[in-house]
């Protein structure tokens, strides 16, 4: 996702990141010597040199011969008398490389935001420059009170104990693995399963074909949940039926072999985000009930969904996080608070 922003512009927004940082970084105005930037960012001299110039020319920095570049000290000077009794929040977006936030997003962001104006905090969107390990360390020293972050991946979990063992508090939400390191607000998965596959099995299916797009530790927790619903109806279960689409995107061509290479099936239950594929791929089979993940006024109309509130999620989060700023308490160990999930049927 990072692939549309430019080099310079990166080195841009990491300069913006000292800036917030310099008051509390070593007490030092300084940022990388150009062979660093060039280091971090993997560029040219050049094109190093062209960021750098920019922000001379903004009056952001300065440049003084034989000592290197320096942050000016008004620009730092402005930034802690307009903020320094407020809250600083940042913000981490999924892979924290995303350059554009799409509705699902969107509503988390603005739940987050809304419950940090209400407690006189600022947010700051945090973008990760290639380096997630090393950006953490930074931030970690820097003016930050905690972090909230939307869906960390596993991939991301050397980078949340990081931010814990500086004393950073950090809130997830969602995130796409399960472990109980970290303060999070999550789907109850196990729920998640059991609920969906009762719901399909009292309107009198049997066959349901499950298309799934999770890591393999929540895919595990969610099927466990299904096969107890199973095993309380009485009813056998299929595991031809199972198909986890994990590390394989959001292939069109994936979903439509799963859909024509599964034998019989009466209904199926697909990630929100294949449901046009399915709901295109089954136009002509009205026998078939389809009911997906996650649930969105737009996603499918008329089609059932879970009621996941990823917004309220987030607003959760926001204020776990307040919480724990105020009122640390360190020997009570990582709070976890599971959503509970429901099916949602939109008005005919």
């Amino acid at each position: 996702m990072s692939e549309a922003i430019p080099q310079y512009m990166k080195i841009r927004q990491y300069v913006f990141g000292l800036i917030a940082n310099a008051k509390v970084v070593g007490g030092t105005l300084k940022i990388n010597t150009e062979e660093e930037l060039c280091k971090i960012f993997g560029v040219s001299r050049i094109t190093v040199r062209k960021a750098l110039t920019h922000l001379v020319d903004e009056g952001l920095l300065v440049r003084m011969p034989s000592l290197g570049t320096f942050i000016r000290p008004e620009i730092v000077d402005r930034y802690s008398m307009r903020f320094e009794k407020k809250l600083a929040i940042g913000l981490i977006y999924a892979d924290g490389m995303a350059t554009f936030m799409e509705e699902f997003f969107m509503a988390q962001v603005e739940k987050v935001l809304e419950c940090l104006r209400a407690n006189n905090c600022i947010a700051r969107l945090i973008y990760f420059n290639g380096d997630p390990e090393r950006e953490a360390e930074l931030l970690s020293k820097g003016k930050l009170d905690g972090i909230i972050w939307l869906a960390p991946d596993r991939k991301h979990i050397p980078v949340l104990r990081i931010f814990k063992s500086c004393h950073v508090p950090v809130v997830a939400t969602f995130p796409i693995f399960i472990s109980d390191e970290f303060d999070s607000v999550a789907m109850d998965y196990y729920k998640c399963g059991y609920t969906v596959a009762k719901y399909l099995l009292g309107r009198g299916h049997r066959e349901i074909l499950y298309i799934n797009r999770n890591p393999s530790d929540v895919e595990a927790v969610k099927k466990a949940g299904c096969m107890a619903a199973f095993a309380d109806c009485g009813a056998e279960w299929h595991e031809r039926l199972w198909h986890c689409c994990s590390g394989e995107g959001f292939s069109e061509a994936r979903v439509k072999s799963i859909l024509e290479n599964s034998g019989n099936f009466t209904a199926v239950n697909c990630h929100g985000i294949h449901v046009n594929h399915v709901k295109h791929e089954l136009a002509n089979r009205k026998d078939v009930q389809i009911i997906y993940n996650i649930y969105s006024e737009s996603a499918a109309e008329g089609i059932p969904g879970i009621l996941q509130p990823v917004a309220q999620a987030a607003g959760q989060a926001a204020a776990m996080l307040l919480d724990l700023i105020k009122q640390p308490d360190t020997s009570a160990g990582p709070r976890q608070l599971l959503l509970e999930t429901k099916i949602f049927e939109p008005e005919r």
